[in-house]
């Protein structure tokens, strides 16, 4: 019977341990405002030909209601030859995160088939975009400075 109990406390013991690591795996939400982490980033991004987008670009390119989240960035391209792209959204609920990822893989879906054949840089930058969610909030990028954004947008927060 000592034997068995000695087994029950070691099997606690590695439950309880892998519980633990699971629990502070988690990415945390941040408090950082998106006036800031955007500002961060539009700095590491050196966006010049890109410029602000307002609630009307975020629903015609993705479907989303700006007024559902915290808050909406989008840096949106000033021609449709231009892929180049910036899109950040503080989540009030991080439950909103799969609503959001599956909006971006659309419009990337979208954009990669507009350019499909004739477009070989404008789908080369598609392919390479950064798509990151880090607690409450989440980061896509298409462009030449996507991975120095990336970098800026985990800093910022």
């Amino acid at each position: 019977m000592k034997k068995y109990m000695s087994y029950i406390k070691i099997a606690l013991t590695v439950l309880l341990v892998v519980f633990i690591l699971v629990d502070t795996g988690k990415d945390a939400s941040s408090n950082a405002e998106i006036e800031d982490v955007s500002a961060q980033v539009v700095k590491a991004a050196k966006l010049s030909k890109e410029t602000p987008a307002g609630n009307r670009m975020v629903k015609r390119f993705y479907g989303l209601n700006p007024g559902d989240y915290e808050g909406v960035v989008l840096y949106a391209p000033k021609d449709n030859m231009d892929v180049n792209e910036l899109l950040i959204v503080k989540l009030k609920d991080t439950s909103q995160s799969k609503a959001v990822e599956s909006a971006i893989r659309q419009r990337l879906d979208t954009q990669l088939k507009s350019f499909e054949g004739y477009g070989a840089e404008q789908t080369a930058l598609l392919e390479a975009h950064k798509l990151q969610v880090k607690g409450n909030y989440i980061f896509f990028m298409v462009g030449d400075r996507a991975a120095a954004a990336q970098k800026a947008f985990l800093k910022s927060l």
